[in-house]
């Protein structure tokens, strides 16, 4: 994948003229592989599906195996939601390109979002064999760990990631998340309220900090990152059912029965009006695990 400097040189305007003018004209393109691959990516950079999709089928006419043209058109496949297109797509082209690194890193992407965590697994520890300075990978491969329940594995492989990129803030919010799994709790807390310093607008973080105070019994504290979570996220997290059911475990550990019954009333009219999406890092609440939490809040008020 080309950096963006490249698409300010004059040589990518010359070409990205070029092809716009024999566009226009309405004759068939002749081009190289890599420079349609290289339109198309400065389409789709700048939000240009439509003209991206038609670059695509240019450069799929003219070079049907080439295996970048491929993966854009798989990398635009999963990006508008089309994912199990886009994971026959990537498993084509790895049939024909094994060894294509960016192709592989995005079937493990696709592998994550549909959750099938033990292939996920098996291509992690592929890619990181090829190269263990990929900060990224040993993110993915934590969270398909995490998402198998082996909460150890998945902290030493934020642990190696961390190693490799210690700036990558978003593996220091995957160790604190990984520490609450191990139940490690006061870890977590100083470790998530590090990240907090930096990002300190990050509802996911202020709700697992949360969850980590609540386990140390921190309730007023907890109930404060809470608050900061649905100020931040103006009330729209796509964890907003859970930060309600969260506050109002804490009110009702409190004693404040009206507070806990006004988030449980906030808690069900966010389910309503914004469920998380779904996906690798928030899956929707369904309405069983709703009412059992919610069950328990109200036993807890009795």
């Amino acid at each position: 994948m080309k950096q963006d400097e490249y698409f300010e040189t004059q040589d990518f305007r010359d070409l990205l003229k070029q092809y716009e003018r024999e566009r226009q004209a309405g004759r068939r393109i002749y081009m190289d592989a890599d420079d349609l691959a290289d339109i198309a990516e400065y389409y789709i950079n700048n939000k240009r599906e439509k003209e991206a999709r038609r670059v695509l089928a240019d450069a799929m006419l003219l070079h049907p195996g080439n295996p970048e043209i491929m993966f854009l058109r798989a990398e635009m496949m999963f990006d508008g939601g089309k994912v199990e297109e886009a994971l026959d797509a990537t498993r084509q082209i790895l049939l024909n390109h094994p060894d294509h690194t960016t192709t592989k890193e995005l079937y493990l992407e696709i592998l994550l979002d549909l959750q099938y965590c033990n292939e996920a697994v098996h291509v992690a520890n592929e890619l990181l064999n090829r190269d263990a300075y990929n900060a990224e990978v040993w993110h993915m491969l934590a969270d398909a760990q995490s998402a198998l329940g082996h909460f150890d594995d998945a902290l030493e492989s934020i642990e190696y990631g961390i190693s490799v990129n210690p700036d990558d803030h978003d593996l220091w919010h995957a160790k604190g998340v990984a520490l609450i799994q191990l139940e490690r709790f006061e870890e977590a807390s100083v470790i998530l309220s590090e990240y907090l310093e930096k990002h300190p607008d990050d509802d996911h973080a202020l709700y697992n900090r949360a969850i980590a105070l609540t386990c140390l019994e921190r309730y007023e504290e907890a109930s404060e990152m809470l608050d900061l979570a649905t100020l931040a996220s103006k009330g729209r997290s796509t964890e907003q059912t859970q930060i309600y059911l969260q506050q109002a475990y804490i009110e009702a550990k409190l004693g404040h029965r009206n507070e806990a019954l006004l988030a449980l009333d906030l808690a069900k009219e966010a389910k309503q009006l914004c469920p998380p999406t779904g996906g690798r890092h928030n899956e929707a609440m369904e309405d069983a695990d709703y009412e059992n939490i919610k069950a328990q809040i109200l036993d807890l008020l009795h």
